[in-house]
Parts: C-alpha cells; sequence; structure tokens
C-alpha cells in the first residue's frame, strides 16, 4: 500500500469503533516480533493535561541526550503527527509499509471469530512500537488514547505510570461517576511500577490511591508531594515554581499557557524524578535539562496562539466541561478585560455541551458555532451550541451577574449585545468570526470545542 491506500485502509478498519480488551494489539505485536519490548516506557493516562504532559516528558528526555519516541492521539492536521522518533514524525512512506506489513496478522484475527478484527488504533499501535523498534527508540512516552484498562497501549509495562487530572468525559465508555472513570483510567497501574498522579479531585484521588496500594505501586501526588506555584500566566507562557523531591527546586517557563499547565509542568517533573530516581534511564537527568524541555516543549491546538495583531487567534481544542473551565480561566487571565471576545466553537454530539457553554459564553461577546468535518461521534447540532450560548447569557442577564455579557454601552454609538450566529461548513465560520473581530476591533477570536475543528482551522490558517 502507498500512503493514500494506508490512510483508506485505516479508515475501513475504523467502522470497527472502539473494542475492549488488549487481544488484538497483543496479537498484532507478536506477529511484529514484540517490538514494544526492545525500549523503555512513560505510560500516560487522564482525561485532560496527558498530550501536554507527554510532549513535556519527552521535550526533556531529548535535551537530556535520549532517544526518544512519542505517542499522541488524535493528530490535528496528519496521521504521522501521531508517531515520532525524536520530535520527527514518521515519513509517510514508512508508516505505509508498517501498516502493510501488518495486514497479514489483520486479516488472519479478522477471521478468527474467538478474537475479531483489529481497529485502527490498535493497528496504528502496533506500527507505532515497531517503528520506534526499527529507530532503536530507548524510552518512548506513549499516551493512553481512551481511558486506561483496555486501551491498546497497555500492552506495556512502563518505568512510571503517569495520570493527569480526572474529569466526566467519554461516559458512555468509561462510567457515569468520577469515581468509574478514575478506576478505568487506574488500569494502567502495573505491580510495583511506580505512579505519579496530578493534581485530584477526591473522588478519583481516593479510586488512584486504592488502586496503587493494591498494587504495591509507590505513588507520588503532585499538589501534596511536589509542591508548585504559579509565577506567572501571559499569553506567551507560564512560569511556575516547583519543589521537586529529586531536583529540589525549580524555576521552569513552559510556552504552555495557563494555570492546567502549571500543575502539567510539575506533574512531567515529578515523573522524570521518578525516572531519574529509580535508574531509568540510567543516567540522570539535570535540572538544567529539565528547564530546557519544558522550554521547548510544544503542543498544537492547546491555547495556540497563531496571530497577535491587530487582535490575537487563540486555537484550543477544550472539548469537554473540564476543559472548558480552563480554557475559560486562562481567557481571562491573559486578557484581563479585554473585549469583546470572539469564540467559534464546535463540538461532537457526545459532549456535554451546556455545561461547557456555562463556562465558555460569559467570557466571549459573539459565538459563532459551526461543525467539524470529521468528528469520531458525528457533530453536534450547530444551532443547539448557538441556544446554548444564548440560554447562558439571557440567564446571566436575569441575575445581573457576568454571564450576561459586556451589555450595551451608553450613548449614539451602543455596543451590541452579545450574539450567536451559526455558520457551516468551519472555514465559513472562522471567516465569519475575523470579520466580526475586525469589525468590532476585537482584542481575540478563540476557537474552541473540538481537536477536529482545530485540525480544520489549523489548515485553513496555513493555506
Amino acid at each position: 500500500m502507498n500512503y493514500e491506500g494506508t490512510m483508506d485502509y485505516l479508515a475501513a478498519l475504523a467502522r470497527f469503533g472502539v473494542k475492549p480488551g488488549l487481544e488484538r494489539t497483543g496479537a498484532l505485536l507478536d506477529f511484529a516480533g514484540r517490538p514494544q519490548r526492545q525500549m523503555r516506557h512513560v505510560h500516560i493516562a487522564g482525561t485532560n493535561g496527558k498530550g501536554s504532559v507527554a510532549v513535556m516528558i519527552e521535550a526533556v528526555l531529548r535535551a537530556a541526550g535520549y532517544r526518544t519516541g512519542l505517542y499522541t492521539s488524535p493528530h490535528l492536521q496528519r496521521y504521522t503527527e501521531r508517531i515520532r522518533v525524536c520530535g520527527q514524525e514518521v515519513p509517510q512512506r514508512e508508516l505505509a509499509a508498517l501498516v502493510t506489513s501488518l495486514a497479514p496478522a489483520v486479516s488472519r484475527l479478522a477471521d478468527d471469530l474467538s478474537i475479531g478484527a483489529p481497529t485502527e488504533f490498535e493497528v496504528a499501535t502496533a506500527a507505532c512500537f515497531q517503528w520506534f523498534a526499527s529507530q532503536r527508540v530507548e524510552i518512548a512516552v506513549v499516551e493512553v488514547g481512551l481511558g486506561g484498562r483496555f486501551d491498546s497501549t497497555n500492552v506495556v509495562t512502563p518505568e512510571v505510570s503517569v495520570i493527569t487530572h480526572i474529569a466526566m468525559d467519554h461516559m458512555d465508555r468509561l462510567g457515569n461517576t468520577l469515581a468509574e472513570i478514575a478506576s478505568d483510567k487506574a488500569g494502567i497501574i502495573k505491580p510495583g511500577v511506580p505512579v505519579v498522579t496530578g493534581p485530584q479531585e477526591p473522588e478519583a484521588m481516593t479510586v488512584l490511591e486504592a488502586a496503587a496500594q493494591r498494587a504495591g505501586a509507590p505513588l507520588t501526588v503532585v499538589g501534596r508531594d511536589v509542591g508548585f506555584d504559579v509565577v506567572s500566566i501571559d499569553i506567551k507562557g507560564t512560569t511556575v515554581d516547583m519543589d521537586l523531591p529529586l531536583f529540589g527546586p525549580v524555576r521552569a517557563t513552559t510556552g504552555l499557557v495557563g494555570e492546567h499547565q502549571a500543575a502539567n509542568c510539575a506533574t512531567a517533573a515529578a515523573a522524570l524524578g521518578v525516572l531519574a530516581g529509580i535508574g531509568a534511564p540510567p543516567a540522570v537527568v539535570s535540572t538544567e535539562h529539565l528547564r530546557q524541555g519544558l522550554a521547548e516543549a510544544a503542543n498544537p491546538g492547546r491555547f495556540e496562539v497563531v496571530a497577535s495583531d491587530p487582535f490575537a487567534v487563540i486555537l484550543d481544542g477544550a472539548h469537554n466541561p473540564d476543559g472548558a473551565r480552563a480554557l475559560a480561566a486562562t481567557v481571562e487571565r491573559v486578557l484581563p478585560g479585554l473585549r469583546p471576545r470572539v469564540l467559534v466553537v464546535a463540538c461532537s454530539r457526545d459532549k456535554r455541551i451546556d455545561e461547557m457553554m456555562q463556562s465558555l459564553a460569559p467570557c466571549f461577546d459573539v459565538v459563532v458555532a459551526t461543525a467539524a468535518a470529521h468528528t469520531r461521534s458525528g457533530a453536534a447540532d450547530p444551532e443547539g451550541l448557538a441556544t446554548a450560548a444564548r440560554a447562558v447569557w439571557e440567564a446571566g442577564a436575569l441575575r445581573g451577574g457576568a454571564g450576561a455579557g459586556p451589555g450595551p454601552r451608553q450613548g449614539a454609538a451602543a455596543e451590541p449585545g452579545p450574539e450567536a450566529y451559526v455558520k457551516t461548513p468551519a472555514h465559513d465560520a472562522v471567516r465569519l468570526g475575523l470579520g466580526i473581530a475586525r469589525q468590532r476591533h476585537a482584542a481575540a477570536v478563540v476557537v474552541a470545542g473540538s481537536l477536529y475543528l482545530i485540525g480544520e482551522v489549523r489548515d485553513i490558517w496555513r493555506s
């Protein structure tokens, strides 16, 4: 298969959706010679922040001179973004060759009714480990795709397991309570393998502590065992003071923006401290490596500033209520009192739209609701998004609270109140949002609600 044929092949496998269990991934890796055993791993689960923590850890290890692998999902623009060695995406022709080499095993499993056909993500995971092995990766930073216990990445036994902030998302697959979701994500905890967790709600932390105790896995909790304080946050990045068991006091700056990114910095640093403390990798990661890596870490689509003049244009993949709250807090932190602001938003139809809009709508004066072209669970109705925004504004107006939006100004040149528009496709919605921003001399346009939307907009922006 060529690359285009490979993308079609993986898309065809996507019809099998997400299936629980590790048998198919294990069978594919057995067929490939168990490449995952040729390197060490850091395994990362969580609801929000796992991608940011993954890129931070990988960047620090690369700054320290290690040959690193990074596996993340989903991609924004190119499938090859998911698989990187020392910061470089797997070449398209190589990914095609890897998937082609797995095709006989895929066919064999599809004929075995006791196991069934592998999914797209399972094949991609096997191909990823093949590539890492062929490139002599020393340590791979692996992000869970969905959940933890039955995610195909859970075939690895890592040097350290990391669990970032747990929140309500993917309830149809992971559970309807925070405890149920935490239990699934705690499935990456392995006997005797150290665990690092970011700050958690008490309900989730209770589950993680119990799981670690059952597994005999030493547990490090950020905010309890690892202290951190936000020094500053602006549109260019976040500076944080950390008190780390191995490194001691460290002040570091990351280009990732927001108070939640300060917690992610501390989580990544804590995991690196555990790695160095247990001799995996064997050489010590220095404080300077830590500062350098955190400064260089980049995670596109996470409060990504793609323009600053005449107004800021920010792309953020916040796609659940917890992410929406973090985005709203960051907007208010880095753009204090600067209005008007325009939100271009799309969501998947399985998201808690009303809760997301309760956080986002009060931060914006104009909402342009749209739909992403490629959304796994289907796109939410843009009219429903606009209606949810209007409901928040109206409720705020009745209360006389912040949800009322900017309100009209006195005088002949009165500023219009909050407005919600519906516009599809996404590129037309972006053009509308930018046009309104120019007309009203806006402070910022923020695009959010879906990583699929962010991918589309990045393509639009590049062209």
